[in-house]
């Protein structure tokens, strides 16, 4: 009876391996596409959220060095030791379970535990979209580019319930998080108006800044991977596009492409983003998690930052008085997927009670009156309370894989 308990317990917890439906839908090294779900029950049946999976992009300072880029992900598995591939679907577990959001238990998330979670596994390299009909060969290697495909092709297998649901919530991490802000009126259109949808973006809204010593790596890496992969198909926001036709690199930030999201957003992002700081804004001093060993002149940038990160923020409320946020004035990357998503070790304003759990509970229920659901850090580090980084970053080991494939590249 207790093995057969257990085995209950299990199969609710668990989320299933599920592969794509559309022959075109690979992964870098060809490999089908894929997606975990975890079926929602009781109360949950026809409650959703959609989460893309974070990890970086494939970037370089020519074309060929994106290639090269787009190779080693394939590798990625070596370096970290794990089985966790960002470019292809093979060795991936059958079942697997998350943490935060995504737990399964009532105790430990007591708001979404019993909804039907879906985990769109990230393996194309290009922020889940783009398309090219043909593989690059790299070193005996053929290269798929298809993550519009791989998009559009969990959109249709899942399509059938998802018209049928209450609530769709689209989310997402890091790289997952841009895709959020890219497919979330995409997603909005494709479902009956009577499904309400929301935007829960995590650590997405990277900013179009200079790095400090003035280069823009990351820009100039974003109109190289447009040529890779965005001429047979365009960004998942025509209307960005439309209007930033000699400019469509601006669609790949939040800062413009929020004029274009009508879907009500809760935007979850680190007034001091860890990858942000470190990786794109070269402020090396930051790779703690702190600001302690900084210069002068790291520390009135990450102020900067702070600030322009503010008044981002701050404009998108003032259009759409919807909006929702959970910002604090941390050094961190990432957080619904975490142990932490629940803990009152994370809190805005400081020792209110203000979780991310919390916050996102509020914001949803709060239609009359949702002004107060927008939990934006106003104090800058290191003045803020409840904002712990004790513990090692999950996503710290990607930041480490990317530094190192830039390094390979340039």
């Amino acid at each position: 009876m207790k093995l057969f308990c257990f085995y209950i317990i299990a199969c609710i917890c668990a989320f299933e391996l599920h592969y794509t439906s559309d022959p075109k839908a690979l992964c870098l090294d060809g490999s089908p596409a894929s997606f975990y779900k975890a079926e929602g029950y009781g109360t949950g049946v026809k409650s959703y959220i959609l989460h893309f999976q974070g990890g970086a992009r494939i970037e370089g300072a020519t074309y060929d060095d994106m290639i090269k880029s787009a190779y080693l992900r394939l590798y990625i598995e070596i370096i970290q030791r794990s089985k966790t591939k960002l470019g292809s679907s093979k060795n991936l577990s059958k079942t697997t379970v998350f943490e935060g959001m995504y737990a399964r238990t009532e105790k430990q998330n007591p708001y979404y535990y019993n909804w039907n979670l879906i985990f769109f596994n990230y393996c194309d390299g290009s922020l889940h979209q783009g398309y090219k009909t043909e593989p690059v060969e790299f070193l005996g290697t053929k290269l798929y580019f298809r993550g519009d495909a791989i998009v559009k092709s969990f959109l249709s297998d899942l399509l059938p319930e998802l018209s049928k649901a209450a609530t769709v919530i689209v989310a997402g991490c890091s790289a997952g998080g841009n895709a959020a802000y890219f497919w979330v009126e995409h997603i909005r259109a494709l479902l009956p108006s009577d499904v309400d949808v929301y935007g829960v973006p995590d650590s997405g809204m990277a900013l179009n800044l200079p790095a400090i010593d003035g280069t823009d790596y990351p820009t100039e890496s974003l109109n190289l991977l447009i040529d890779l992969v965005n001429i047979e198909v365009t960004h998942p926001n025509k209307q960005c596009v439309q209007k930033y036709k000699n400019e469509v690199w601006k669609c790949y930030y939040a800062q413009y492409i929020f004029e274009f999201i009508q879907t009500p957003l809760f935007i979850i992002q680190s007034m001091y983003d860890y990858y942000s700081l470190t990786a794109r804004f070269k402020i090396n001093c930051a790779k703690n998690y702190s600001l302690s060993n900084c210069s002068q002149e790291e520390l009135d940038f990450a102020q900067d930052l702070y600030k322009q990160n503010y008044e981002v923020l701050s404009q998108r409320k003032r259009d759409h008085p919807e909006t929702g946020a959970f910002a604090p004035s941390c050094l961190e990357h990432c957080f619904l997927l975490k142990d932490y998503y629940d803990s009152s070790d994370w809190q805005v304003p400081g020792e209110s009670g203000n979780t991310i759990q919390v916050a996102i509970n509020n914001w949803l229920n709060s239609k009359p009156n949702p002004e107060n659901n927008f939990y934006v850090d106003n104090v800058e580090w290191p003045n803020n309370k409840k904002c712990s980084n004790a513990e090692s970053n999950s996503y710290s080991h990607l930041y480490a894989i990317s530094i190192l494939l830039i390094s390979q590249i340039i």
